[in-house]
């Protein structure tokens, strides 16, 4: 059974069940349900009956420890990590060399901690704090040390520190970048930002493979204007193009 059959039956069942046995049946439903959606059925349930709802203190000193560790990162107090390897080519007297970049333990931890907070953050309609966490990830500077090839080198001697270009360590930042993306277009489309045309434009400069209608799948609150949106989304691009 595909999904839109099993959503037809299912309305046409739930239509003969009281409200008692909708309320047993989900009871049943909530064992089967992986952990990661209860607080999306939560906060879904809040905002459907128009209850307040706002973050915790522990998520907002959360967000600001990340915002604080960025800093660190922009100072160069926490680095990407590199390695190079010969290529096998020659140009003139020398072997070209190419490199490998990974996240280190710190970094990779201050970058899924954002990643896994703007998933949250979408749920409350944070959406001022997803944007500043998502350009946080993007704009900030990445200074990267070069070390030995960690599968033969286990040492911590540093060869060279320099800045990285975002463009050549956006793929191994150990999360969905592009996912990460489309959550910030959905917040800068709840907001209704007036630059959010140019903002998407910068985005998918680095995020390539975004689909803008992929926001329709985001957050609590639907958008309701979306074909009016992305009707002046595609004349913004074509305009961009002459």
């Amino acid at each position: 059974m595909n999904r839109e059959n099993f959503k037809i039956e299912l309305n046409k069942e739930l239509e003969n069940l009281s409200i008692e046995e909708i309320k047993n049946l989900i009871n049943e439903f909530i064992d089967r349900i992986p952990s990661n959606y209860y607080e999306y059925i939560i906060c879904k349930i809040k905002y459907l009956k128009g209850e307040k709802y706002n973050l915790d203190d522990d998520t907002l000193k959360e967000y600001e420890k990340i915002l604080a560790d960025f800093e660190k990162i922009e100072n160069g107090e926490i680095c990407f990590k590199s390695y190079s390897y010969e290529t096998g080519t020659y140009s003139y007297y020398s072997e070209d060399v190419d490199y490998v970049f990974y996240p280190s333990s710190e970094i990779k931890e201050v970058l899924v901690a954002s990643y896994n907070l703007i998933k949250k953050l979408i749920l409350y309609k944070e959406y001022s704090k997803v944007i500043t966490l998502f350009e946080s990830i993007i704009n900030t500077r990445y200074t990267c040390e070069e070390g030995g090839n960690p599968e033969y080198d286990n040492s911590d001697v540093v060869y060279d520190t320099y800045d990285v270009d975002f463009n050549d360590i956006k793929d191994n930042l150990g999360i969905d970048l592009n996912k990460t993306c489309i959550y910030d277009i959905y917040s800068l489309i709840m907001l209704n930002k007036s630059d959010k045309y140019e903002k998407i434009w910068e985005y998918k400069k680095i995020c390539n493979d975004i689909n803008i209608k992929e926001v329709l799948n985001v957050g609590l609150e639907k958008i309701d204007n979306f074909d009016k949106i992305y009707n002046e989304w595609v004349k913004y691009v074509e305009k961009k193009k002459h």
